[in-house]
């Protein structure tokens, strides 16, 4: 399965929310690494490609942060409980909840999974932690497509320990900000893919 690789220049991001840009969430603190895995459409990846790469990270437990649309809701829940997952809400309106879903291992990564590839594919805002809860909504102004909007917004947290991922927009590619230095170069990044992952290393103008 062929990648691109590429960090991201410190002119592509903000910790305002940026709608339609990078990111769709906000940012508390500073992350030293930030790059894009993309190339790829996730629907369609080999199931195994995000699985592995977590278990190679040791990411466990996994924190994911969603926007659950209400028709999604009920049969989300249902699945959560099935597969034996916690998950908790952080903001709920009418038509949107933002929910937190812990998982613990391999088998609920599994079976939960594919439902924040929906998600993300949709254009629903999916981001995960690894090994701790960073997430909140706070109310925040955002930058992009809703300039100077106020509204109820995803909150990340990143510290020192911090790894967070990100579904980007239509399902092509993960996004990655981190300050662990497994992905503080690009021979690094690599090492923690699966074997059967080939990356492409290229550069943001």
């Amino acid at each position: 399965m062929d990648v691109g690789v590429a960090y991201f220049p410190k002119h592509y991001f903000s910790n305002k929310p940026d709608a339609g840009g990078h990111f769709p969430f906000a940012i508390e603190g500073t992350a030293n690494y930030v790059f894009d895995i993309d190339n790829f459409y996730l629907p369609e990846c080999d199931e195994n490609f995000v699985l592995l790469w977590m278990k190679n990270i040791k990411a466990y437990p996994i924190y994911f942060c969603a926007e659950i649309l209400s028709s999604w809701k009920q049969d989300y829940e249902k699945d959560c409980e099935e597969a034996n997952v916690y998950y908790k809400y952080l903001y709920q309106s009418p038509q949107l909840t933002v929910a937190i879903t812990e998982i613990q291992n391999e088998k609920q990564f599994q079976e939960i999974f594919p439902w924040f590839i929906t998600m993300g594919t949709a254009n629903e805002i999916v981001v995960w932690s690894a090994n701790k809860d960073v997430f909140s909504v706070e109310q925040r102004e955002w930058t992009g497509n809703w300039e100077g909007k106020i509204t109820e917004t995803i909150v990340v947290e990143v510290d020192q320990d911090t790894s967070i991922f990100w579904i980007g927009y239509d399902g092509t590619s993960i996004a990655v900000l981190s300050n662990n230095p497994q992905f503080s170069t690009y021979e690094k990044i690599c090492e923690t893919l699966p074997d059967f992952i080939s990356p492409t290393q290229y550069e943001y103008q």
